[in-house]
């Protein structure tokens, strides 16, 4: 894990999204350019990846497959996403890049996300460029004035389920079970964030009303997070699972249909996408998920 720090105007965007695995026929392209041509888009709009850039399942491995992963070697895949992230990087809005399972099942050859990504922009664009964000990273975001707020933001590795037939319980079962997974990693965080499970969940802040008084009335108010507390109570944390790029199905015009590993473990389809962070006037004011394709 790693303590990075971003400062950024009072207003900004900024977005969580990770599992592009590049390198399948499952990855969604489409969704990855809608998601550059968003961060590009506005001057205050900033990105952290979560991880499982690549798909990097090698021929050894028991999970290749020869219908979805015969496409480019894992070296060609992470110099993709080197490439794509470029025009990113260039413009200064890159605040963490997360590796994940599969960046790490590669690990015999080398940290190709650090190494083969983050030190290359570096090298390209100046010191700092691409913030290596390891496993975990922690952010402080502050403005011109201090501090604002933390951001931690693993890839994970927990799996986010419910087998609840009632569409409401189930939602509000993995919601649950997303804040679970967060809850105890880091107090003093207000956003707290994992990928990996593919799912595009948020967990939002639930206030209580309280009552106090000044020696002279009672008064009433809610609770809530201020910019510099070393513990914020974890029912007024937003929880988010970032999202993926991974389809469960597709049809590519050179090979045809094709089948995922997902498919043949019978999970459900996801929403592929994203979330992002709205921060207006030092505060975090939304967070809301967008969905690709």
């Amino acid at each position: 894990m790693i303590l990075l720090s971003k400062t950024l105007p009072s207003n900004h965007d900024i977005i969580l999204a990770g599992d592009f695995h590049r390198g399948s026929l499952l990855c969604f392209d489409e969704g990855l350019n809608q998601l550059r041509d968003q961060v590009l888009s506005s001057s205050n709009t900033y990105l952290m990846i979560g991880g499982d850039l690549a798909e990097g399942i090698l021929i050894d491995d028991k999970r290749f497959n020869w219908e979805v992963d015969k496409g480019e070697s894992a070296l060609k895949q992470y110099q993709w996403v080197r490439d794509y992230l470029k025009p990113i990087v260039k413009a200064g809005k890159i605040i963490s890049c997360n590796f994940g399972n599969h960046d790490w099942k590669l690990s015999r050859f080398g940290n190709y996300v650090r190494d083969l990504v983050c030190s290359d922009l570096d090298q390209e664009f100046g010191l700092g460029s691409c913030p290596y964000g390891t496993f975990s990273c922690k952010v402080s975001i502050s403005d011109e004035w201090g501090k604002l707020y933390k951001i931690f933001y693993t890839h994970g590795s927990r799996s986010i389920n419910s087998i609840s037939p009632d569409p409401i319980r189930k939602l509000a079962n993995m919601k649950f079970i997303l804040k679970r997974h967060l809850q105890d990693a880091h107090g003093d965080c207000l956003v707290m964030a994992k990928a990996h499970s593919h799912k595009l969940l948020i967990t939002e802040p639930e206030t209580s009303l309280y009552l106090w008084d000044d020696g002279k009335r009672i008064k009433s108010s809610y609770t809530g997070a201020s910019n510099h507390q070393n513990y914020i109570p974890v029912d007024i944390r937003w929880y988010i699972n970032s999202g993926s790029f991974y389809r469960l199905y597709a049809d590519t015009e050179e090979d045809g249909p094709v089948s995922s590993y997902a498919e043949m473990a019978e999970y459900a389809p996801n929403e592929l996408g994203y979330v992002v962070i709205e921060c207006r006037e030092g505060k975090v004011s939304n967070v809301r998920k967008v969905v690709v394709g």
